[in-house]
Parts: structure tokens; sequence; C-alpha cells
């Protein structure tokens, strides 16, 4: 993913998106405390720190922390949540987080 990434890197106006799904099928607080974790590695720029339990595309945002700290770019979180937050069913749910990257 690594070479990828620095393939497609043109400079600072370049713009990467990366999508994965974050924790799945846990019950809602459970699945706050996976994604709140996630979130605090990726914020750290960490990528050791997040297992395939934690992220199905954990590949990509490997590469993408990788990339971020090569190029010195800045982790902020946009936002956190789970699918039960919009489908109302908490037992089951899938979470989701949005983060920007920038020079400053």
């Amino acid at each position: 993913m690594q070479s990828a990434l620095e393939h497609l890197w043109g400079g600072p106006e370049t713009l990467l998106v990366i999508s994965s799904d974050l924790s799945h099928f846990h019950d809602s607080m459970t699945a706050r405390g996976i994604d709140a974790a996630t979130a605090a590695a990726i914020l750290a720029l960490n990528p050791n720190e997040i297992s395939g339990q934690q992220a199905c595309g954990r590949v990509a945002i490997k590469g993408l922390l990788g990339a971020a700290r090569r190029h010195g770019l800045h982790p902020h979180s946009l936002d956190l949540r789970n699918s039960g937050d919009t489908s109302g069913r908490s037992d089951r749910v899938v979470g989701y987080g949005a983060f920007s990257f920038t020079q400053n």
C-alpha cells in the first residue's frame, strides 16, 4: 500500500480518499469503545495500534497513516459514529469515522 500511495502522491494538492468500516456487529456501547481506540490510533498516526477487528480496511488506513507521517500531514477527526445512530438498531452496529489530513 505504501508504494501505491507514494506513486499517487503529487504534492500538497494531492487528495487521497481511503474508505473503511470500523468495528462490526457489536452492541453500540462496545463499538464506541473499539472505534474510539481506532480513532485515537489514527489521530496519533500510529498504524500499529489498528487490528483487523477494528477496521476491515486497516491495510489502506495503515498506508495512509504512513504517507501522512512521511509528508508531514496532521490528522483531524471530523465525525465518529455507528449505524445505530441512524438506523435505530443498537444491538449489532457497524462503526464509521471521518478524518481529514492537512499540512497544518
